[in-house]
């Protein structure tokens, strides 16, 4: 879908040029999208041409020279998923290769009394939600939105970690970075906002705040004009087109949900690694936008202005503008409009529209205004390049069905997803994870993957099969019901027969009387489990986080208590030494 200027433009240049010109578009347009040989550069195509297309500033610098100085350094972290706290770790082990004297503290346990005698912070802060803080560092946002005393002499970076997906973008960095430079300190550069791929932000990042250290050490201390410069080059994300191949629901008759197995092919070489995710942008729902269009009370095609485009009012709303679970930001302005509180929860915009109607003289397009875009969902890549080839990626899709007022609506992406059928047309992009990638292939290797959750594992097992790796595999799996929710199971049993999958332990909540889960399988396996560790085991924990990978780790701390080895490390030390070693790993939602 285009805008109406868009649209006009096209249809001009195409009315303007020759078959021959028509031919070398297609296949230029063609080239832009399915890349015969990965990805190429998109420079000439600029954002507003390409809305699809996801950009990113990477800052990027020349070094000087190393000069040889020594600070005090403070690396303070605040965590969700442990992606803050390795980062950090990293950080701190290359400040003390460049001499300098550097600390490592959690946001969780700092205290107020220690900001005063900080010189040299470096914060590494992740946001999650809507904008919000990790649990772990609400305690430090506190302490400096509560100081009131200014600094005397602070140099201060921020590195924010977050997701693109999301309008509130590393929001937790950004709120740091303005309230330490609120309260007199001075940037030695400008806050970084890392996406999920995290090393393409914060590796050129580091570098640069390591040369403006060795600066530091040299002018004793005092962050100088020249320190903050930061250039920025852009890296741009390739749409990939493919065709729906498969899209078959796994679970047998009788199961209490729907999860589906969906392979997509291109005719293009996807590049893409085990462990990485698959980003759609979906479509609202038809009915949805008719009910909406209903109660604004304007016609499909009529003209709206949005963002400095003209839209016809039923495409803008299908495939550009986010109408569900609307975010307090976007509830308050709305609130503004109809002169009445609204309660602070999340709504779908057809049911504030009946709730809290509009009042006379309020136009639809002062409504799409404050709505905001539509961002990507992401999934699991279930299949492995080694194993299914460069031209396909697999998913595995829980349909979600929720209950609302205007009644029970499907999950906006995976009902999206599982709607295709075979041979339909749908975009994606890659969205790289570096921090969930598989272990050397002689290391013994524990997933813990229940429902969904075993889709990279899936990944994982098949490439480490086409690969011939040396290391045992050991796979925890759970679900409802044997008999109907067993995802992929042939497929294990043949992987435990061949000798790649040394042990399976599924547990099946809704089969017994009392629930079991996979948390209470790795305690059955407990002392089998401290061995494998003991002998240099990864472990990888996938799927929801709250309860699941929150059960697991108290459950896996609770085993890692009873262990022999490392005696003088607490159990809570010894995992977070596993995890800052690249040994515990967690991509969870």
């Amino acid at each position: 879908m285009l805008s109406d200027e868009k649209r006009n433009k096209f249809f001009e240049l195409l009315k303007d040029s020759s078959k021959d010109e028509w031919v070398w578009m297609n296949g230029y347009l063609s080239a832009l999208v399915m890349p015969l040989d990965g990805p190429i550069p998109l420079k000439s195509i600029t954002n507003d041409m390409s809305e699809r297309i996801v950009t990113s500033s990477v800052p990027t610098t020349v070094l000087a020279p190393a000069v040889p100085a020594t600070l005090q350094v403070t690396v303070v972290y605040g965590t969700e998923t442990g992606n803050s706290k390795k980062l950090a770790t990293g950080l701190v082990k290359k400040l003390k290769d460049a001499g300098h004297k550097a600390t490592l503290k959690n946001t969780e346990t700092y205290k107020a009394s220690e900001l005063d005698q900080e010189k040299n912070l470096i914060v590494v802060v992740s946001t999650h939600g809507d904008g919000e803080p990790p649990a772990a560092a609400k305690n430090f946002l506190e302490i400096l939105k509560n100081k009131t005393s200014k600094f005397k002499k602070l140099n201060f970076a921020v590195i924010g970690l977050g997701d693109t997906s999301y309008p509130l973008f590393c929001q937790t960095g950004v709120d740091v970075d303005s309230l330490l430079f609120g309260l007199g300190g001075t940037r030695i550069q400008e806050v970084a906002k890392c996406d999920l791929d995290i090393d393409t932000t914060a590796s050129p990042w580091i570098d640069l705040l390591l040369s403006n250290l060795s600066q530091l050490g040299e002018k004793n201390g005092e962050v100088t004009a020249k320190a903050t410069e930061n250039k920025t080059t852009t890296n741009k994300r390739i749409i990939y087109t493919g065709k729906v191949t498969t899209n078959l629901v796994l679970n047998d008759i009788g199961s209490t949900k729907s999860t589906r197995h969906i392979e997509i092919e291109s005719d293009a070489s996807i590049l893409y690694l085990p462990g990485d995710s698959a980003g759609f942008i979906p479509q609202n729902k038809e009915e949805e936008v008719n009910q909406i269009l209903s109660l604004l009370k304007i016609g499909p095609e009529e003209r709206v202005s949005h963002a400095g485009e003209t839209w016809m009012a039923k495409d803008l709303l299908l495939t550009k503008l986010s109408i569900r679970n609307l975010p307090d930001r976007v509830i308050k302005k709305y609130a503004d409009f109809v002169k009445t509180d609204i309660p602070t929860t999340r709504f779908d915009l057809d049911v504030l529209l009946s709730d809290f109607p509009l009042p006379s003289g309020t136009n639809a397009g002062q409504v799409f205004a404050i709505l905001e875009n539509m961002v990507p969902r992401y999934y699991s890549i279930a299949s492995s390049p080694s194993a299914h080839g460069e031209h396909a990626i697999h998913l595995t899709v829980a349909e979600v069905a929720i209950e609302t007022k205007t009644g029970v609506k499907e999950g906006l992406c995976s009902g999206y997803l599982s709607n295709f059928t075979v041979g339909e047309e749908v975009l994606f992009f890659i969205q790289k994870n570096d921090n969930f990638r598989l272990p050397p292939d002689d290391a013994s290797l524990i997933m813990i993957g229940p429902g969904t959750g075993i889709a990279p594992f899936r990944s994982f097992l098949m490439e480490r099969d086409a690969a011939s790796a040396s290391g045992k595999n050991w796979l925890f799996f759970g679900e409802r019901n044997f008999v109907s929710d067993f995802y992929y199971q042939a497929e294990l049993l043949q992987l435990m027969e061949t000798g790649i999958l040394q042990k399976l332990n599924a547990a099946f909540s809704r089969d017994t009387k009392n629930k079991v889960y996979v948390q209470d399988r790795m305690l059955e396996n407990a002392s089998e489990l401290l061995k494998w560790i003991e002998e240099g085991a990864y472990i990888y924990v996938c799927g929801s986080k709250d309860p699941m990978s929150k059960d697991v780790e108290k459950q896996l701390l609770q085993i890692l208590s009873a262990r022999e080895f490392e005696t003088n490390l607490s159990a809570e030390d010894y995992l977070s030494s596993l995890e800052e070693s690249g040994r515990y790993k967690k991509d969870v939602y």
